[in-house]
């Protein structure tokens, strides 16, 4: 019994019932945070099974277990309503990313096979090759040509998946296009007809973006349809802009948001448009692209910046075909003409993936000689000058890239290159071999998910990701969700040996000599190709009797 003096009187109070209610409240609080906790992971099992399901169609299909598009969708989603509700940004980000690693857990566990091991010989490189050219100068230009009716030929290219959609789709609204394994022709003489037509674009964004924006200045109706990876694009958000330039998209199938469509155009189009701030840079740069063939061109303004570089590349291809381009800070002007389609012209090389290849004497030593015109944009510029401050060194010629490990490399560094999506695999690759390093713009699950897989020492900051040495332990197998990821794993095996790779095949559709130049290191000596037997029509069979 406990005694409390009050008003100099003297009650008792029974410890034993106020303990007795603190255990009634503390059971009564268990009962309402287990039944949230079970309501909580009840919907993630139904999350879950959901991503696997999709996950496994898409296995099935040879392609990575996570649909990019559906992933930003469903990251937009989440962020926006954490924020709403006022939660911690940097912890909601985390507690996305954990909710696909549960979501991919058992897809990933179901695979019965060996892998493919990336553990490449550290020794210093002297290598040459042919790099590979940029995909989309390369479908820049075969558009400008099929829509100007000229003639030309693009060699070497990679005849990719997007390389070949593209070239596909050409034809099907009247191009006379053909290609082998290394080159991409337009005969010329013919010109697109898109009047009734239906386009089929693949499954790259970029590619019906051209088609739709070069449509747009042909009066009728014409119709596009793609892979299921288009069945999820903002269509809507394009009906922002479309009208302006006398044209409207429908929806061919109420349940998708994208593809299939119907384009109706031949109203009256404006001369300026503003783009809203959620549109795609995509989207940005074939309208630039395909501006000169509008009735006194076109000003695109409210260009983002992601935007504004997309662009650039546009206005690159214009200028070199004689059209007038001018690219401002958030605004491109393109005046209207007739292109001047050199039948051969140069293609640049590709920054993300040459990048991958100037970096290996940082990886391993030596040197390596990249045959190519490197381009001449802010982010190529960007990619060298990082390279540089991690001691090596890149002499740049018209058609030549030499890079050599001459410096020392520092025992610290920041590495910017991951404030590019695109190039965050190099980054992280590269943050690796450094070992103390701060690695920017790291807002990426699957980076952060490599780390975890590798046991790595890392700390989030505001501003990306302070990497520390440490001890790799790398188990089990990963199935990667993007052939420049499986890239960017072939680069970091030069410091962090033994990744083992489920899908490393799907490399090969993006960059088909990939594999043989790494394996083939450090001389970079490839297997030659298989020559295909010619039929020999001289050839006769001889009956005997």
């Amino acid at each position: 019994m406990i005694k409390i003096r009050k008003n100099d009187g003297e009650r008792a109070f029974d410890d034993e019932g106020f303990v007795d209610k603190s255990q009634a409240v503390t059971a009564h609080r268990f009962d309402d945070i287990s039944d949230i906790d079970n309501q909580i992971l009840n919907l993630l099992e139904k999350r879950a099974y959901l991503i696997r399901k999709e996950g496994a169609w898409r296995k099935s299909r040879q392609k990575s277990l996570v649909d990019p598009k559906l992933e930003k969708l469903l990251r937009g989603s989440f962020d926006k309503r954490s924020g709403e509700l006022g939660l911690d940004a940097k912890l909601s980000k985390q507690l996305f990313t954990l909710l696909n690693q549960f979501s991919l857990a058992d897809a990933r566990k179901a695979f019965t096979g060996e892998g493919y091991k990336l553990a490449p010989r550290v020794e210093k490189i002297k290598a040459g090759l042919s790099g590979p050219r940029s995909f989309r100068h390369t479908r820049m230009w075969l558009v400008m040509a099929a829509a100007s009716g000229a003639r030309v030929t693009l060699s070497p290219v990679t005849m990719n998946a997007p390389n070949k959609d593209l070239a596909k789709a050409l034809k099907q609204v009247g191009a006379p296009i053909s290609w082998d394994e290394d080159w991409i022709k337009n005969e010329g003489g013919k010109f697109l007809q898109f009047e009734g037509a239906m386009a089929f674009v693949g499954e790259d964004p970029f590619n019906f973006y051209m088609l739709l924006c070069l449509a747009l200045g042909h009066a009728g109706r014409c119709k596009f349809t793609g892979k299921p990876g288009l069945q999820l694009l903002d269509a809507a958000s394009l009906n922002k802009v479309l009208p302006h330039l006398g044209a409207r998209l429908v929806a061919m199938n109420p349940n998708n948001p994208g593809l299939p469509v119907r384009l109706e155009c031949g109203g009256a189009m404006d001369e300026e448009v503003t783009l809203p701030g959620n549109i795609d840079p995509d989207f940005a740069a074939a309208l630039a692209l395909a501006a000169w063939s509008f009735p006194g061109g076109l000003t695109v303004r409210g260009l983002s910046a992601a935007a504004r570089d997309r662009v650039a590349e546009s206005v690159e291809v214009l200028t070199a075909c004689g059209i007038e381009a001018e690219l401002g800070k958030d605004f491109v002007t393109v005046s209207d003409g007739i292109p001047a389609i050199p039948e051969t012209p140069s293609l640049p090389l590709s920054i993300r993936l040459n990048a991958m290849l100037l970096a290996l004497p940082i990886m391993s030593g030596g040197s390596i000689s990249v045959q190519g015109a490197w381009p001449s944009s802010d982010r190529a510029g960007k990619v060298v000058e990082e390279l540089r401050r991690l001691g090596l060194r890149v002499d740049i010629a018209t058609e030549n890239v030499v890079a050599a490990m001459e410096g020392e490399r520092p025992e610290t560094a920041d590495i910017a290159l991951g404030e590019d999506p695109a190039l965050m695999p190099l980054a992280l690759a590269l943050a690796l071999k450094v070992g103390k390093a701060r690695l920017l713009g790291a807002d990426n699950g699957v980076a952060l998910e490599l780390l975890d897989r590798m046991g790595a020492s890392y700390e989030l900051t505001d501003g990306g990701v302070e990497l520390k040495p440490f001890a790799a332990n790398w188990e089990g197998t990963w199935f990667s969700p993007d052939p420049v990821w499986s890239m960017g794993c072939a680069l970091a095996a030069y410091a962090v040996p033994g990744i083992v790779l489920e899908n490393h095949g799907e490399v090969t559709s993006t960059w088909p000599e990939f594999w043989n130049f790494y394996n083939s290191l450090p001389t970079g000596r490839m297997k030659p190709k298989p020559v295909p037997e010619k039929k020999d029509d001289a050839r006769r069979r001889i009956k005997i009797r």
